[in-house]
């Protein structure tokens, strides 16, 4: 009796984890060194992209261009009232691991919610320039996170400037 009530227990457990819309992974691509994460909000696609709109593979983003972080697809954010709180932060360190960039939260101004439509596709935009130096190496991070839950997406890449 008490094994078929714990059997029982834990299949309700395991239930109730699967019809929740929650997300967990990781994602690496070799080619371009992307490195991502997802934790209660799910995404379908990551890029990191010059200002051409092309992947950046090389590793290496040019001075006085921009490159972006892009993400496609994001859901399980939680909807108050129709709409989507995320958040998106952007930060760059250097070798030694110091931060030399900290945009905050760049999705500050929409302080009364998107679409989730609208918020299922964004993207944070660097321009690569001062105090950044051509020649040194830097990491790249963005965090896509949800403001009235708990779910987030953390990307980051290794990148050298080069003129």
């Amino acid at each position: 009796m008490k094994k078929s009530l714990t059997l029982l227990l834990n299949l309700v457990f395991i239930v109730s984890l699967t019809s929740c819309s929650f997300s967990t992974g990781t994602k690496a691509d070799l080619m371009s060194g992307l490195q991502s994460s997802w934790n209660g909000l799910s995404v379908e696609s990551i890029y990191f992209i010059d200002d051409q709109d092309q992947s950046i593979s090389n590793k290496e983003v040019k001075w006085n261009t921009e490159c972006s972080f892009v993400f496609e697809g994001i859901e399980n954010f939680m909807i108050t009232d129709g709409k989507a709180f995320p958040g998106l932060t952007m930060k760059v360190a250097d070798q030694s691991g110091n931060e030399v960039i900290d945009f905050g939260d760049m999705m500050e101004s929409y302080a009364e919610g998107l679409p989730p439509t609208d918020a299922s596709v964004l993207r944070a935009t660097l321009t690569v320039g001062d105090p950044m130096k051509v020649g040194e190496t830097y990491t790249l991070s963005a965090r896509v996170f949800d403001k009235k839950g708990e779910g987030e997406i953390v990307s980051k890449i290794e990148v050298k400037v080069v003129e």
